[in-house]
């Protein structure tokens, strides 16, 4: 039987909540909501927490813009949940510009990347790897021990 969805709700909250995630909401004018939908349809992110998450991790102060010019209208209303290393970034990189608020760091993030158009924005949103490279002690090690794993598994099978 399915669950309802004030279980589902709550299960993901308790999740949270482990995870030290916290929701932000960030209030920035009227069309940098439009603009992020747009990044995220250009770059194929489904969730808006990704994508504002890639644009503060990939996003440097130097190369965003002035702040942009706002626009008239109602205000847009950014919500999306970030765990304590990514709030440390964010604050770090608001501090770096200058800023005071977040929300404008996310504003400038989106209106900077948005102003590159698709091609040159996409590097903005790629997700960075870390690349691994075992030395050939370590190698060593772990033959051995698949050698003596190894070793132990026919010994039990010849046991039997």
């Amino acid at each position: 039987m399915a669950a309802e969805q004030k279980d589902r709700t709550a299960k993901l909250a308790e999740k949270r909540a482990e995870l030290g995630e916290q929701e932000l909401r960030h209030t920035v004018p009227h069309g940098t909501r439009q603009m992020l939908d747009e990044l995220m349809l250009w770059h194929e992110i489904e969730e808006l927490s990704e994508a504002v998450q890639l644009l503060v991790l990939n996003g440097r102060a130097n190369d965003l813009l002035a702040v942009p010019q706002k626009i008239k209208g109602p205000s847009d209303i950014i919500r999306h949940y970030f765990r304590q290393g990514m709030r440390d970034r964010l604050t770090a990189l608001t501090a770096e510009l200058g800023e005071k608020k977040d929300r404008l760091t996310i504003w400038r993030l989106i209106a900077h990347a948005h102003s590159m158009g698709p091609e040159k924005s996409a590097p903005l949103f790629k997700i960075k790897r870390h690349g691994y490279e075992i030395t050939e002690d370590v190698a060593r090690k772990l033959r051995q021990a698949g050698f003596v794993e190894s070793l132990m598994l026919n010994a039990e099978e010849d046991g039997e």
